[in-house]
């Protein structure tokens, strides 16, 4: 089990990717608690501590993955989690909305085991993002050293 002993909050508000990433998670051997929106992740940080790494929605009612992040990064005891959008949005606007609000990595949807298990041993490691914070999981290179028509620099 690739991720044993890792605690991974997911923050989605769609029961459907939110209980896929949690079964997945767990079968990898992870810990998960769920959060149905960004306010309740934050307060799910508070009371339950901090988690090895977060999954968390772009877009969500109450408070969306933006202002999550935002939130855990200026306010929160963890504002040293490892923060990973979960989204179906594919955009490089959107993978720089995501940098700039705090997030370490864009996972994008449809989510898979592989992506999962590659994304949690980059961002635990320490190792696999260079450049700069953000990685799109799925591809083998980081943001920072792709063009925007996706070919290598």
């Amino acid at each position: 089990m690739p991720l044993r002993g890792i605690s991974v909050l997911v923050v989605e508000d769609d029961r459907d990717h939110r209980d896929l990433a949690r079964d997945m998670l767990t079968v990898l051997g992870a810990r998960v608690t769920v959060a149905t929106n960004g306010e309740e992740g934050v307060k799910r940080l508070i009371k339950d501590g901090c988690p090895d790494l977060v999954l968390c929605d772009l877009r969500m009612p109450v408070m969306d993955g933006f202002e999550f992040a935002r939130e855990v990064r200026t306010h929160s005891p963890c504002r040293h989690v490892r923060l990973v959008a979960l989204t179906a949005i594919r955009d490089p606007v959107a993978y720089t909305r995501t940098w700039s609000a705090g997030y370490d990595a864009h996972l994008e949807k449809p989510l898979t085991p592989e992506k999962l298990e590659d994304l949690a041993a980059r961002l635990l490691s320490g190792h696999g993002i260079v450049g700069g914070p953000t990685y799109r999981v799925g591809h083998a290179v980081p943001l920072a050293t792709q063009r925007e028509d996706g070919k290598h620099r």
